[in-house]
């Protein structure tokens, strides 16, 4: 292990020890492998010097490097084989069976997805359609706890969160046919009402099946609001439960950031925007401010391309609580796109 100046990192080194910012806050993992963003975003960050794994350690690590360069691949691997567990799990709630240890080893497998770093990149850079209520149960869990996590819960408190968000749409499993693909905004009231049904039908399939308050809660007021505009009970501020605003947190980035029929996968880019926009109305600031710190840090150093097509890194957000970046531009000029509401981040390439 070695100390190197951030001027003399090179693409292909790997951290030998976690960075953190000034707040302790970790920037990158131990055992990273450094790309030119990782490098752009330390510079930002004004870190001026990290340790890095030197040849002896790389020989007597290499099947940890090896696996750093396929971090991405093996948390797909992984994300997938839970699908399968997920899909079997929805399968026999549907057939009238509450496989109870089913869905308990669904929740131990997300618990160490929901601890990894670089979680929300990867989430991202899946392609699956966000019709499958065993996908976005799956990947509601995850960024639950993840949110849990970034909040300073305990381990037994965040399992409890996991598996609540995992079952939180239960009651989607008696959706009429009509209701599986259609978009919610686009429902008639005849279907708004039959759609609203499943915060009751879940809460009910999980009492029936002996399943804690807490998870029956969350899958009763997920679509409860902070000012009282949600269903099924109009509940609003202490009056819903803090897991469920936490599951409603993770299911609205889901919904903007997944690929649905006929709608554009947002970046995380426009998520930050729509929470900065709701966090003192629809959604609890106190799940919001966590989440939009730690995504914010994350996304510095990003490649960007913005709609008028010039391309760009993501160079820092301003010190208010601005929804947008400023961004470093390749011609050597930078923009804060707040002040530019006609331009918007159309790709980003995660780090």
């Amino acid at each position: 292990m070695k100390a190197v100046s951030i001027e003399r990192l090179e693409t292909g080194m790997i951290l030998a020890r976690t960075v953190t910012n000034d707040d302790m806050v970790i920037v990158l993992s131990e055992g990273t492998l450094l790309n030119d963003s990782h490098i752009t975003r330390l510079k930002m960050l004004d870190i001026p010097v990290v340790y890095i794994k030197d040849d002896f350690d790389l020989s007597q690590n290499y099947q940890q490097a090896s696996a750093v360069i396929k971090k991405n691949a093996a948390f797909s691997h992984d994300f997938d084989v839970v699908a399968k567990y997920a899909e079997d799990v929805f399968k026999s709630i549907k057939d009238g069976d509450m496989p109870k240890e089913k869905t308990d080893k669904v929740a131990a497998h997300i618990l160490p997805m929901a601890d990894n770093s670089g979680t929300i990149d990867f989430l991202f850079s899946l392609s699956h359609l966000n019709t499958s209520l065993a996908l976005h149960s799956e990947r509601v869990a995850i960024l639950a706890g993840i949110l849990a996590k970034w909040m300073h819960f305990n381990w037994e408190e965040i399992r409890v969160v996991v598996s609540a968000a995992f079952l939180h749409d239960v009651g989607k499993i008696k959706f009429p046919e009509r209701l599986i693909d259609k978009d919610v905004s686009k429902m008639n009231d005849e279907d708004l009402a039959e759609y609203k049904k499943h915060c009751v039908d879940g809460e009910q399939i999980l009492k029936k099946a002996g399943f804690s308050d807490i998870i029956q809660k969350v899958a009763l007021s997920h679509h409860e609001k902070m000012n009282g505009t949600g269903f099924p009970n109009a509940l609003s501020a202490e009056a819903i439960h803090p897991y469920a605003r936490i599951v409603a947190v993770a299911d609205t980035y889901d919904n903007l950031t997944s690929e649905r029929p006929g709608e554009v996968k947002q970046t995380p880019f426009y998520a930050v925007s729509y929470f900065v926009r709701e966090i003192y109305s629809s959604l609890d600031p106190v799940v919001c401010v966590p989440l939009l710190n730690r995504i914010k840090d994350s996304l510095i150093g990003s490649h960007i391309t913005l709609s008028n097509g010039k391309k760009g890194i993501v160079a820092m957000y301003p010190n208010d609580f601005s929804a947008l970046p400023i961004i470093s531009l390749e011609d050597g000029s930078s923009i804060d796109i707040n002040k530019f509401p006609d331009i918007s981040i159309t790709k980003y390439e995660p780090i």
